[in-house]
């Protein structure tokens, strides 16, 4: 039986790596707390390579990227298979987000925010995801998993590069740091194959250097930070929700 003080924390991304980018750290603090963790990833990433000579290629070895950095912190895999870069909200996707939502019956989901990231998969995987979160309550929507019985607190994540962001919750990560970055680096394909080469900048680094800036926001003295948005969107779920976060 389930310890009633732990809880199911689901992450919803779009791409293979956007989990350990963006909110590792935070998991990882989780699973140290002893909570039950899924991450949910809408694409097969299956376009993210400059020397893989197929699709099938390269989302096959972004599978087992990413079931290895997960692996470190014993966290579930959803694999949804779409796609990548052509995710689109259709009845099959909005089926397959409320199927997740329903596998993880999560207490707390982080994904990304919609409408905010240079990328569409990242802001439709949001869209989606914000959908998802109430409609797998309903019982006359039919997926492969039973409706859950409660809406689960949301928090968003920052866009890349952060922008405008500006986060409203933090957790300080500076024992997890490590296991962030060892994760992030897991995904061998992403790192000079395609990341350096695509966007000609060291994206390792701005890892690093994205939560010390959220780490230096909290004037706290801590060293690492992940920071969130919580979906202030009717229903919110819970009376005070930072005490959902680790």
């Amino acid at each position: 039986m389930k310890d009633k003080t732990t809880m199911n924390i689901l992450f919803i991304g779009a791409h293979p790596d956007d989990f350990e980018y963006y909110c590792a750290g935070t998991f990882a603090k989780y699973a140290k707390q002893g909570h039950e963790l899924f991450v949910a990833i809408s694409t097969n990433g299956n376009i993210g390579s400059h020397v893989h000579e197929t699709k099938e290629e390269i989302s096959e070895v972004r599978f087992k990227e990413t079931e290895k950095a997960l692996s470190m912190i014993n966290a579930k895999l959803i694999w949804m298979g779409f796609d990548d870069e052509y995710l689109i909200d259709s009845r099959e996707t909005r089926d397959a987000f409320i199927d997740a939502v329903r596998e993880a019956r999560p207490d707390v989901i982080f994904t990304t925010r919609k409408m905010q990231d240079y990328n569409p998969d990242h802001d439709i995987t949001g869209y989606l995801a914000f959908i998802a979160r109430i409609n797998a309550t309903i019982p006359l929507i039919k997926t492969k998993h039973p409706p859950t019985e409660k809406i689960p607190v949301m928090f968003y994540c920052p866009p890349t590069g952060v922008m405008d962001f500006q986060p409203d919750n933090y957790v300080d990560i500076s024992d997890e740091m490590d296991t962030k970055i060892a994760m992030w680096k897991c995904h061998e394909s992403q790192q000079a194959e395609w990341c350096d080469t695509t966007f000609h900048c060291d994206v390792t680094a701005g890892l690093i250097r994205t939560c010390e800036h959220f780490a230096y926001q909290t004037g706290s003295g801590i060293k690492y930070a992940e920071g969130f948005q919580l979906c202030k969107t009717w229903p919110i779920g819970v009376a005070e929700p930072h005490k959902m976060l680790p």
